[in-house]
């Protein structure tokens, strides 16, 4: 995606922020030169250790689009990631998130008048964008991808013979054989996580236990949510695979899911982040310009022709 197609000058007023207790968080803020009525902003964060500009900087790039159709947005680095300092010490990881993601909300409701929020979350941030809009009512709208996924068992046969045919022919795929061997058998060569931001993992029940609760809650509370997945890894989907056993609850018919299998997990290509802003930004726009009131998910919107995505329980960059 090219930036020079969006005048962001003539569309919109970009502001480096600091914000937070002490200053301490870092952010660029997006005011656009017409605000559309509604008082609703986007919010948008890390993907995993990468800076707030997202991968290919993906965030900008929608942050340009939603500008020039009247939305505000602020991205920004999370406590103690990039450009930001430690927001706190708390040794919860989702605390820390939704502080920081608390302290956006602030800064964007003062500096742009918002009063709602649509946090787009990618990967890891997925569960950081799910927990602030559990604990803060202001958030009436979330977009998700790559998060969470529980593929049942004929999606992950699927997935692992798709990879396992083409694998070999991976020019990364000796190097990666050979450090698996060692981390396996090697005792020298083991690794365990680093304490930090990114360290907590928990078992794929627990994260299926906490996604189920979250989802029902958050649909319950009538807050629109987009559940979008890439195509990446060798991963198709017939029917909303990654929600597994979750595509058959009741409310789960209220997100709208997405799967496109031409946008890989780091928006990598052209197309890929044209898809991926195209999904992303009408969706997004469309809560800002009145949605955010009532859900009006899509929860049923047929996939568009080569829609696939990805495979795990937790998607890392």
């Amino acid at each position: 995606m090219n930036d020079a197609k969006y005048d962001v000058k003539a569309a919109a007023k970009q502001t480096p922020l600091l914000f937070g207790p002490g200053d301490a968080l870092m952010g660029m803020l997006t005011a656009p030169a017409r605000p559309a009525p509604g008082g609703v902003a986007c919010l948008m964060f890390n993907m995993g250790a990468n800076h707030r500009v997202g991968p290919r900087r993906i965030n900008v790039k929608l942050a340009h689009l939603l500008a020039e159709r009247g939305v505000g947005s602020l991205r920004f680095d999370l406590g103690g990631v990039g450009d930001s300092d430690a927001l706190d010490t708390s040794p919860d990881l989702q605390i820390r998130a939704v502080h920081s993601l608390k302290a956006a909300m602030d800064a964007a409701e003062r500096m742009l008048g918002a009063r709602q929020f649509v946090i787009v979350g990618m990967c890891s941030g997925v569960q950081h964008a799910m927990s602030a809009a559990l604990a803060d009512k202001r958030v009436v709208a979330v977009s998700l991808f790559d998060g969470f996924a529980f593929p049942e068992l004929r999606a992950r046969l699927e997935r692992n013979l798709r990879r396992a045919m083409a694998a070999p022919a991976h020019p990364s795929f000796p190097g990666k054989a050979r450090r698996w061997l060692q981390r396996r058998f090697l005792r020298s060569h083991s690794t365990v996580p680093l304490p930090g931001f990114f360290a907590e993992r928990r078992a794929p029940e627990a994260n299926a236990i906490w996604f189920g609760a979250a989802l029902e809650r958050l649909v319950e509370r009538n807050v629109a949510v987009q559940l979008l997945y890439s195509g990446s890894l060798h991963v198709c989907d017939r029917g909303r695979d990654q929600l597994g056993a979750f595509a058959r609850k009741p409310f789960a018919q209220g997100v709208q899911y997405e799967f496109i299998g031409e946008v890989d997990h780091t928006v990598c290509t052209e197309k890929g982040q044209q898809l991926f802003l195209r999904s992303v930004g009408d969706w997004v726009t469309e809560r800002c310009f009145g949605a955010s009131t009532e859900r009006r998910s899509q929860g049923s919107r047929a996939p568009s022709g080569a829609e696939q995505s990805m495979p795990t329980t937790w998607a890392a960059p």
